[in-house]
């Protein structure tokens, strides 16, 4: 099943609902959100010297490390069970990394990754004391892992960064806890980086976020 597609037909779903909801005069407000927790990088990047016969290539393992993020945007009532929402949000990944060198002595380099998106969300009220949602987004993603230097017995050999900047978007799920008085509080899981097919080296996570909304 290809990704970049299913997250492109969603994302003009959600834009025509909104599009094609209710008057202006309807049921609408504006929402900021930020909170935290932990992302979970899904795959590894290669740092490589030279090139054809005489390349030397590094494998660099990316491990969880925390994630911060921050949005704004606005939610519109389309009736009593749904609302729909739609924001630009930003992130940021510090991921931990370890390159693979065997007996060689490596510095260990830090690893980061930054995505904006645009977003929007399908999201179910009728609970009441809870708002569960389906969210997809569509984006950029930059990943940048430090220079490593590898001091084999040879001589000092140092390993270029890897910096890859690429289409990108997210996917997942979410739920909002009413708190009163405008205010909520956020769990999501969701699957955001680079989409399917993209450039070498580009780094997809799995983040697990709480945080807090306020809704005016």
């Amino acid at each position: 099943m290809r990704l970049r597609p299913l997250l492109v037909a969603l994302s003009f779903a959600v834009v025509g609902l909104l599009i094609a909801g209710p008057s202006p005069s309807a049921a609408q407000e504006f929402r900021i959100d930020a909170g935290g927790g932990w992302s979970v990088p899904t795959n590894n990047v290669d740092s490589q010297i030279g090139s054809g016969q005489n390349a030397q290539a590094l494998r660099i393992d990316l491990e969880p490390g925390w994630n911060v993020y921050g949005s704004l945007g606005f939610v519109r009532s389309v009736g009593d069970n749904f609302d729909l929402g739609a924001r630009v949000r930003g992130q940021f990944s510090r991921l931990s990394a370890t390159p693979e060198c065997g007996d060689v002595t490596c510095t260990d380099p830090d690893a980061a990754l930054w995505a904006v998106t645009v977003e929007g969300r399908i999201i179910l009220t009728s609970p009441g004391w809870i708002h569960p949602y389906l969210l997809v987004g569509l984006g950029a993603v930059q990943t940048t892992v430090d220079a490593v230097t590898a001091t084999p017995q040879q001589g000092e050999l140092r390993f270029p960064e890897v910096s890859v900047t690429d289409a990108g978007g997210d996917v997942g799920l979410g739920a909002s806890f009413p708190l009163g008085g405008g205010l909520f509080a956020d769990a999501e899981f969701r699957v955001t980086g680079a989409l399917p097919g993209g450039k070498e080296n580009a780094v997809t996570t799995l983040p697990f976020t709480l945080g807090l909304g306020y809704q005016f």
